[in-house]
């Protein structure tokens, strides 16, 4: 029998109602129907793509904090929340296991590559092909998204090309090498888009071209292609559309990224038809403790760092709790000097995907693995000098480990809660090296054994025991 997670690649799309002159992101998909009904005009296609984001807002509304930050040493765990994420303790049942989402928006990203062009050639033949070559590079683009996210939680994933449109076919897949999907999907995915795309089309809240070769500079800096990366970076530069925000203004960057040079790619949130970002019930909500609080190191960093911008507009320094962090809320004050968080269910988190204080710092990280330590130091600095920071000295980073300690603990910083730390230190082979002591300190605390990170086989994530039961070709990762 077929699963209701697997059911979910038979949707053909979800269709949006449009009025007015409202961008399609801001339409809520209101019902299911099937392609062969479904993909005649250019409005199904802009509710194809619409759907598509959904499915990102979906990916990220509760998980992009469990998948980015949870498991590393920017946070630990409050009172109220699953303990599990910060002593390494994940099972197949805990939330963020389940990649359900994922599959859902490569589902409709399938969708758009297969119809998009048939709608031009058998139904809406004025479509400029321009048009059409740039919606279905949000698709590729969204899809190389997806599998890169999987790939590194996961390692070995199932994958989809295609629509799954037939339930007379088995819904069942075993996984393929992760080393594959980045090789032959995801690069090719990117390379597809960048050709597709329109540059003069440059929605922070749509796939567009500077999110493309932001996704191919971090894919290939996943690969430790540092070449590669720095064509990519290349590309990004010969946009001419990128810089960092001024360090006055570095807050809009996550309440108004649409007013910035410096976002690359962000999702789209609107609470009063999205409903409020679950993650806020995590990271700071009006109506509730969070789950998550600033980890000892950070806290003592800000608060005695003064002159470094970001501490008061990242964390609450007001808060006692230290479990309520401002960076994604803009600022709303009572007469006590205090912020106001909204409740739950009334949050906006505009999460960043991609923007150019962490493209500079990769820069940074790939030129200091090509021996161009120069590069690699006017570069860190740069993000310094907007924090408002000492710059370092060519002699205090004077070899490839000292460098990369320092750019590492600089995005540390700089993208703070953006969903990077985990990927990082994963990047550089040192989750276990980072982590490892932190977790013995925690156990310790806990009256627990000292046993540190343990099995390094659970530095990749669970699958939820209902995609497993959903595919009787999945193996569970071991050792879960």
């Amino acid at each position: 029998m077929i699963n209701i997670i697997y059911r979910s690649l038979l949707i053909a799309v979800l269709i949006i109602t449009f009025s007015g002159c409202k961008k399609f992101l801001e339409q809520n998909p209101k019902t299911e129907i099937g392609s062969t009904v479904f993909w005649k005009t250019e409005d199904d296609i802009k509710g194809g793509i619409a759907a598509m984001y959904d499915g990102i807002q979906a990916i990220f509304d509760n998980d992009y904090t469990l998948y980015g930050d949870a498991r590393t040493d920017e946070i630990r765990v409050g009172q109220y929340g699953n303990i599990s994420y910060a002593m390494n303790g994940l099972s197949a049942g805990i939330t963020g296991s389940d990649w359900t989402n994922f599959y859902i928006t490569i589902a409709r990203a399938n969708l758009g590559i297969k119809y998009i062009p048939i709608v031009k050639q058998e139904h809406q033949t004025g479509i400029a092909q321009s048009a059409i070559n740039h919606y279905l590079a949000q698709c590729y683009t969204t899809r190389a998204l997806c599998y890169f996210w999987l790939i590194r939680l996961w390692g070995d994933v199932p994958v989809w090309t295609e629509p799954y449109e037939d339930i007379n076919l088995s819904p069942d897949k075993p996984k393929t090498s992760r080393n594959l999907i980045v090789d032959t999907l995801i690069l090719k995915d990117l390379e597809m888009a960048a050709g597709l795309a329109n540059p003069a089309l440059n929605s922070v809240f749509e796939a567009n071209v500077g999110g493309t070769y932001a996704l191919q500079m971090d894919v290939a800096m996943w690969k430790k292609d540092y070449q590669l990366a720095k064509n990519a970076y290349d590309k990004l530069m010969a946009l001419k559309k990128y810089s960092l925000e001024p360090t006055a203004t570095w807050k809009n960057l996550f309440i108004a990224p649409a007013s910035t040079k410096e976002s690359i790619w962000s999702v789209h949130w609107d609470w009063t038809l999205d409903g409020g970002a679950e993650v806020s019930t995590l990271i700071g909500a009006g109506n509730t403790n969070s789950d998550f609080e600033v980890e000892d190191s950070v806290w003592t960093y800000w608060t005695t760092t003064v002159s470094d911008i970001r501490g008061p507009q990242t964390i609450d320094f007001k808060n006692t709790s230290h479990d309520k962090f401002l960076k994604f809320y803009a600022p709303n004050l009572n007469a006590s000097g205090n912020q106001v968080y909204p409740n739950g269910a009334e949050a906006n988190i505009l999460f960043p995907i991609y923007r150019w204080a962490d493209i500079v710092l990769l820069r940074a990280e790939a030129a200091n693995k090509l021996n161009d330590p120069g590069t690699a130091l006017s570069l860190l600095n740069q993000v310094r000098a907007r924090a408002g920071v000492t710059a370092y000295r060519a002699d205090s980073l004077n070899n490839q480990t000292i460098m990369e300690s320092a750019i590492l603990a600089e995005r540390k910083l700089e993208l703070y809660m953006e969903a990077k730390r985990w990927f990082d230190l994963l990047r550089t082979d040192k989750v276990i090296e980072v982590m490892d002591p932190i977790l013995r300190r925690r156990q310790i605390q806990r009256s627990s054994p000292a046993t540190g990170w343990g099995d390094p086989r659970t530095i990749l994530w669970p699958i939820h025991r209902n995609v497993l039961n959903a595919n009787t070709k999945l193996e569970q990762n071991p050792p879960y």
